[in-house]
């Protein structure tokens, strides 16, 4: 079976909405941005335990800190990244959600940056990623140190 990308599953769900054959959402995020977000701007779903350090140019852990959730009802995988310790002190914190494919969701998205100081997210894969690979990448900025967000892949 041939994959839709995520332009032509966008497509599809732009002309079901105009057609009125679901319920339109409260926010849509085109290709490359970040999803919606649901109450209170958290992951829904389960926590797998891990915790995904962002790296200094040295090699040490530090600045902030990334984990995912799984949501088993939906089928979608979801990422945010925090400022460590989680006082505000980290600027342009930036997070990248990378599925198998190359497709991502980012916050804040390349063409609407901000100056994030406690944690960029939450960000989804918004399709059924039942046995998809994802991984993360993104970075904060803390005490003039630039951290490096990047995993390898998560939840195959």
């Amino acid at each position: 079976m041939k994959r839709l990308r995520r332009t032509q599953l966008l497509g599809l769900g732009v002309m079901a909405l105009m057609l009125g054959l679901v319920a339109a959402p409260t926010a849509q995020a085109a290709p490359g941005q970040a999803a919606a977000a649901p109450a209170a701007d958290e992951c829904s779903g389960s926590w797998d335990g891990k915790t995904y350090w962002a790296k200094s140019p040295s090699g040490s852990n530090g600045g902030g800190y990334a984990r995912t959730y799984w949501n088993a009802s939906t089928k979608h995988n979801c990422a945010k990244f925090w400022s460590s310790p989680y006082d505000g002190l980290a600027s342009n914190i930036t997070l990248y959600l990378f599925d198998e494919s190359g497709d991502y969701a980012a916050d804040p998205p390349p063409e609407h940056p901000a100056n994030y100081h406690y944690y960029a997210g939450p960000v989804y894969t918004w399709f059924d990623a039942t046995n998809e690979c994802i991984r993360l990448g993104g970075s904060l900025t803390r005490g003039g140190v630039k951290y490096t967000l990047s995993t390898p892949n998560i939840r195959c």
